[in-house]
């Protein structure tokens, strides 16, 4: 892969990642001091045919919630972040 290929692969996924956090921080109303990370990660269920976006929330109370939704984070809507799986 080129370089500006690869350059632009990666600041499609940053911008997905980016769109993912604010779709999150919007659906749950949370405030700008909770921490959201989004990940895309190997995912192990045989049902789920490539990576996995994983979400992990740290509210201002210091609990860490984290859940996984089956697909990767350039297909992740607002719908599936309504019902996530854990």
């Amino acid at each position: 892969m080129s370089f500006a290929a690869d350059l632009r692969q990666k600041a499609t996924q940053l911008w997905h990642i980016q769109r993912v956090k604010g779709l999150a921080r919007a659906q749950s109303g949370l405030g700008p001091h909770t921490l959201i990370t989004v990940a895309e990660i190997a995912c192990n269920d045989p049902a789920c045919p490539g990576p996995a976006t994983q979400i992990t929330i740290l509210g201002v109370d210091l609990i860490r919630r984290s859940f996984v939704i089956h697909r990767p984070v350039s297909d992740v809507t607002a719908a599936d972040l309504c019902h996530p799986t854990t």
